[in-house]
C-alpha cells in the first residue's frame, strides 16, 4: 500500500470539487440547509411553550450528528459512482492502484467533507438558534465515532454491491441511511418505538449513538452501555462488510465485470 496512490486518489476528488459545483452542494448546502428547516421548527415549538430547552438542543444535536452520518454513508458510495458515470474504472484499475489504496482514498475525502458539513451546521445552529454543539463535541466524539464507523461498513457494503450489480442498485447510496432512520431513534428515545421495532433498534450502533447523546444533553452524562453496544455491533458489521466486499470484488474480477461497468 503506497501512500502517494492515495494521495492522487484524494487529489482526483479534489480537483472534480474545484470544477464542481454539485460537490459544494452536497458538501455544505444540505447539511445547513436541514439545521435551518429543524431550527425554525424548534422555534415554533419553543414559542408555543411545547418543548423544553433540553428537547430543543437533543433535536438540533441529533440534526447535526444524523447529517455527518448520512453525508458519509452516501459519500462513500457516490464517490464510486461518480467514476462508474464517468467509465473511469478502467483507468483507475489498469495502474498499479489497488482497491484497498481506492477506498482509503476515497474514506478520507468523505472525512473531510463531513468535517467540513458538520462545521457549517454547527456555526449555523449556534449563530441562528443559540445552540453551541461545539462544549458537548469532546463527548460525543465516542458515540461520533460509532456512527462514523457504521456509515464506513455500510458504505463498503453497497460499494461492493455496486462492483457486481453496477448502476442497477445505485439507488441505495442515496437510500441507505433513511431506511435506517426510523429505527435509529434520531428525534426520539428509543423507547418510544414499538417492541418489535425497539429489538431492531438495538441492534443499530446510530440509535445507540443517539441514545447516549441525548443522556449526555440532558445531564445523565456519558453512557458505557450504549458506547460499547455500539462498539460491538460495529465490529461484526465492519468484519462482514470487509469480506463481503473482498468476494464480491474478487466475483466481479474473476467474471470480468470490471470492465463491463455501466
Amino acid at each position: 500500500m503506497k501512500i502517494h496512490r492515495i494521495r492522487a486518489v484524494m487529489m482526483r476528488h479534489g480537483y472534480e470539487a474545484r470544477r464542481n459545483f454539485d460537490r459544494v452542494t452536497d458538501t455544505i448546502y444540505w447539511p445547513v440547509l436541514d439545521i435551518v428547516m429543524w431550527g425554525f421548527f424548534t422555534i415554533y415549538l419553543s414559542n408555543s411553550n411545547r418543548l423544553q430547552p433540553t428537547v430543543v438542543s437533543c433535536l438540533l444535536g441529533a440534526i447535526i450528528l444524523w447529517g455527518t452520518f448520512y453525508t458519509f454513508q452516501r459519500d462513500m458510495a457516490v464517490g464510486f459512482i461518480d467514476d462508474l458515470w464517468c467509465r473511469n474504472l478502467i483507468n483507475l484499475f489498469s495502474t498499479p492502484l489497488s482497491v484497498w489504496e481506492y477506498l482509503i482514498g476515497v474514506i478520507l475525502v468523505c472525512l473531510i467533507k463531513v468535517g467540513i458539513g458538520m462545521t457549517a451546521a454547527a456555526l449555523i445552529a449556534w449563530v441562528g438558534y443559540s445552540f453551541d454543539i461545539f462544549p458537548w463535541l469532546p463527548s460525543f466524539i465516542p458515540y461520533m465515532a460509532n456512527m462514523l464507523l457504521f456509515a464506513l461498513a455500510g458504505g463498503i457494503a453497497i460499494t461492493g454491491m455496486i462492483f457486481r450489480y453496477t448502476t442497477k442498485i445505485q439507488a441505495l447510496a442515496w437510500s441507505f441511511a433513511g431506511l435506517l432512520a426510523p429505527v435509529s431513534c434520531v428525534m426520539y428515545p428509543m423507547s418510544s418505538l414499538p417492541p418489535w421495532a425497539q429489538r431492531i433498534a438495538w441492534a443499530m450502533p446510530t440509535a445507540h449513538s443517539f441514545e447516549g447523546m441525548r443522556g449526555i444533553l440532558a445531564g445523565r452524562g456519558f453512557s458505557a452501555e450504549h458506547f460499547w453496544w455500539g462498539a460491538g455491533l460495529n465490529a461484526v458489521y465492519f468484519v462482514v462488510a470487509i469480506i463481503f466486499f473482498g468476494w464480491i470484488f474478487e466475483q466481479s474480477r474473476t467474471k470480468g465485470l470490471l470492465v463491463k461497468q455501466d
